[in-house]
């Protein structure tokens, strides 16, 4: 017990000489933007299309909420799975887009966060 004391006595006095606070966290770092594009914020209605293997084809009504030309996030209620191809349509531009989910988050009991990146770069897919 007494060597983990030590290592940190160690830890906080040296940080204190290279004029560090001593209140700074221990081991923080920040992390560089993985993004190619910055995403921007949106109020898009979208329809995104699709096919479950148990259901078979389905649509739905969602909302873009952040995108690039890369791919972007929506809120959406049917469940989609990582991996899964998608085609959505901006329903104000009638633009059309395939997709791959890259992840889904549930953010509350009916409704998803899905990001999904676009084959190739399309920045007009998002214009209203």
């Amino acid at each position: 017990m007494s060597r983990i004391f030590d290592a940190i006595r160690i830890a906080r006095e040296s940080r204190s000489k290279s004029g560090l606070d001593n209140m700074d966290s221990l081991g923080e770092m920040d992390l560089p933007e993985r993004r190619v594009a910055p995403r921007q914020d949106l109020d898009i209605d979208l329809t995104v299309y699709g096919r479950s293997d148990a259901e078979g084809p389905f649509y739905e009504k969602a909302r873009a909420i952040s995108g690039n030309a890369n791919g972007g996030v929506f809120l959406a209620a049917i469940p989609v799975l990582e991996g899964q191809d998608l085609l959505l349509i901006n329903n104000g531009a009638s633009e059309e887009q395939i997709c791959n989910v890259l992840s889904v988050h549930i953010r509350d009991i009916q409704t998803c966060e899905v990001s999904v990146s676009f084959p190739a770069p399309n920045p007009d897919f998002w214009k209203p």
